[in-house]
């Protein structure tokens, strides 16, 4: 009895399919989380994107005065968002230009992949100063 239950046990093959899937499913995992990092740090960046226009529209029409009014101004909005950002606006020829540097690895969410430790996101914009003196 014990040998045709050991036979019948071993002809079986219903359970192959784990086999594959219990190796597969951890590079599935992986390959998602860096999906799902990679666009968060696109829609972060997209954001950061919004608030240095927003900054720079401000600074533009006068609302803000000075170019160090516009960095903080940009700061204090990521700040809110919890993202620690350096902005350097400059004035040249009539266009406000802003520069925010972000590290990327403030805009994961998982955060497994060491890759993106070290990379640092540069987000530009230009605004053309308009001229309220008549």
């Amino acid at each position: 009895m014990r040998l045709q239950s050991l036979a019948r046990f071993l002809k079986r093959d219903d359970g192959t399919a784990t086999v594959e899937t219990v190796l597969w499913f951890p590079l599935f995992i992986a390959v998602f989380g860096l999906m799902l990092d990679m666009a968060m740090i696109f829609h972060g960046q997209a954001k950061v994107l919004r608030i240095v226009q927003d900054g720079n529209r401000e600074y533009s029409i006068g609302r803000l005065t000075t170019p160090d009014a516009a960095e903080t101004y940009i700061e204090n909005t990521l700040a809110l968002m919890d993202i620690q950002a350096t902005a350097t606006t400059t004035e040249v020829a009539g266009v406000a230009h802003t520069l925010v540097r972000v590290p990327a690895n403030q805009l994961q969410v998982l955060g497994y992949f060491s890759a993106f430790s070290g990379l640092q996101l540069s987000i530009t914009a230009e605004h053309m100063i308009e001229n309220w003196e008549v």
